[in-house]
């Protein structure tokens, strides 16, 4: 049996669930809501949010050849990276289908994180064995704190910490006695906070203090999905079953919509060749549908022809109606195709659903 693990924020954030709604990810015990994660929802885009992100799985990747062994890795290529900075990128099996996605951030000359919604441990850790690179869970020693909405750089600024970092950027800090990152590697804006998990509670008070002039509160976990399907944002095991068993080409990165993270230019990592056989024959989309009722993971239809399934399907307190992602035949992925789920009628639309909220102050 699988043990379950508290955050470094559990004590806080078990004082603020006056409800006492609990749920599980990736085996961390974790607010599904503070009372209301609509309205939680709605705060992060008007005001700013705090968010356990500490469930995120993350590894410190080390060693002369490091480098090397995620140029293989990864779908985009680490030596373009210079120590601060970060990109997104996709691992692949043999066949070219997706096995994961997540942020690789470059800690120095033969240091990188990897940070993802999903593990994959035994297979990164088996191939960075190949290279005598070190791969080490660091997912326990610390704790990661989002804080998100347009507020997010001004409550940054009255924690002092010095808010002036690109996307996709991190940067260490000395901050009042504590050592902690600062970085900005999420969809929705804002930044995130790691610390050491000792200093967890301690982080978050500061946070708190600082963001009680801009109605800063603190978001459950079903609060951060609204906002990641708002987002138009994919996750592996939530929306689409990643390729582990290390022989299938499905799912492939073009019908998951994620080319994007496919650096061209990049030639010799894992699953590249396979590649050049692969076609697109599905399409990542967005679906608003006329009533307030989700459908996740249900058949699609244009006419009474099956055309796709939706993903994750949840109520939008900020469009007032139920979304989805789906993927779909090429053929039904015109803006504005109706189809039919579930009963309900279904229009595709553009992603992301709603933009980042601008940052006010920057």
């Amino acid at each position: 049996m699988t043990d379950v693990l508290a955050t470094p924020f559990h004590a806080r954030a078990s004082a603020a669930n006056r409800f006492n709604r609990w749920k599980l990810r990736n085996g961390w015990t974790l607010a599904a809501d503070y009372g209301s994660a609509q309205d939680e929802a709605i705060a992060a885009r008007l005001n700013c949010a705090a968010a356990d992100i500490s469930w995120r799985w993350r590894v410190a990747i080390e060693g002369r050849r490091a480098e090397e062994f995620l140029s293989r890795l990864v779908t985009r290529d680490p030596a373009r990276l210079a120590p601060g900075t970060a990109f997104k990128a996709l691992w692949l099996n043999d066949h070219g289908g997706v096995r994961g996605a997540g942020v690789i951030a470059r800690h120095g000359r033969e240091s990188f994180r990897l940070i993802s919604t999903a593990a994959d441990r035994s297979w990164i850790e088996r191939a960075g064995a190949l290279f005598d690179v070190t791969v080490r869970d660091v997912s326990q020693e610390e704790g990661g704190l989002a804080i998100a909405g347009p507020y997010a750089r001004l409550v940054a600024e009255a924690a002092g910490l010095d808010p002036a970092l690109e996307p996709s950027n991190f940067r260490k800090i000395f901050w009042r006695g504590l050592d902690v990152t600062l970085s900005r590697f999420g969809e929705h804006g804002g930044y995130e906070l790691w610390c050491k998990a000792e200093d967890g509670s301690i982080v978050w008070d500061r946070i708190a203090k600082a963001g009680a002039e801009y109605a800063l509160r603190p978001v459950g976990l079903d609060a951060m999905d609204i906002l990641d399907l708002e987002a138009g944002v994919p996750r592996p095991g939530r929306d689409y079953e990643p390729a582990r068993d290390g022989f299938g080409a499905e799912p492939s990165p073009f019908d998951l919509g994620l080319e994007s993270l496919i650096d061209d230019l990049h030639k010799l990592f894992n699953g590249r060749a396979a590649l050049r056989g692969i076609r697109k024959t599905k399409a990542r989309v967005g679906l608003e549908f006329d009533g307030e009722t989700p459908m996740p993971h249900m058949p699609l239809l244009q006419g009474t022809e099956p055309v796709g399934r939706t993903w994750s399907s949840l109520y939008s307190p900020a469009l007032r109606g139920a979304i989805a992602l789906a993927q779909v035949n090429l053929d039904a992925a015109a803006l504005g195709t109706e189809l039919v789920c579930g009963g309900q009628t279904a229009r595709v639309c553009a992603l992301p659903f709603l933009p980042v909220p601008d940052s006010i102050g920057e």
